[in-house]
């Protein structure tokens, strides 16, 4: 894993600002195939409807809204957004984050909380790019958005779910899928 000292991150606001450039808009079909990348695989893993959570949604969120078209109900989070925090005190058998964690200022706590919101049987869907190695690293693109500040390999997700008694199934080249027991 690499990540960004949090003494070097940037402030909530700052950051709110970067957010608010982005078009996420639940409305726009470019956006909603993005976020398909995500949500076909995980409704493939689904054989009956589960009321989760969506962990970073964002202003628009516009995957709570593809997975309604199947029957699910995905209530929302977001630390700057949606802050309500007695979602937090719950367990859901589904808990999305897509183009969240590469925000976690604070990795070690962030992924404690994610994971620790993700029932028995659940399945956590993350979706990120992942980096390709250190000597990659400096001419990658992604790196450049200065609110992201965690990065992941494969390596990094294979610990990850051992750590926390996970499964890990690799479904795309930026989706993963941690399942929690059976």
């Amino acid at each position: 894993m690499i990540f960004v000292d949090p003494d070097d991150v940037l402030s909530t606001e700052a950051e709110k600002a970067q957010y608010d450039l982005h078009n996420n808009d639940p409305q726009d079909q470019g956006y909603l195939n993005f976020l398909r990348r995500l949500s076909e695989p995980v409704l493939s893993k689904l054989t009956e409807p589960v009321v989760g959570l969506d962990f970073g949604c964002g202003p628009g969120p516009a995957l709570c809204e593809l997975l309604a078209q199947a029957g699910h109900q995905l209530l929302n989070y977001d630390p700057i957004y949606y802050p309500d925090e007695q979602r937090l005190t719950e367990t859901y058998r589904l808990v999305t984050s897509s183009e969240v964690v590469e925000h976690f200022n604070h990795p070690a706590q962030s992924w404690k909380l994610l994971t620790g919101l993700v029932a028995e049987a659940g399945l956590l869907a993350v979706m990120t790019k992942r980096h390709w190695g250190t000597e990659v690293f400096p001419q990658w693109h992604y790196k450049n958005d200065p609110t992201h500040v965690a990065f992941y390999s494969d390596k990094t997700f294979t610990w990850l779910a051992n750590h926390y008694q996970m499964r890990l199934e690799i479904v795309g080249p930026d989706v993963a899928l941690f399942h929690r027991g059976k």
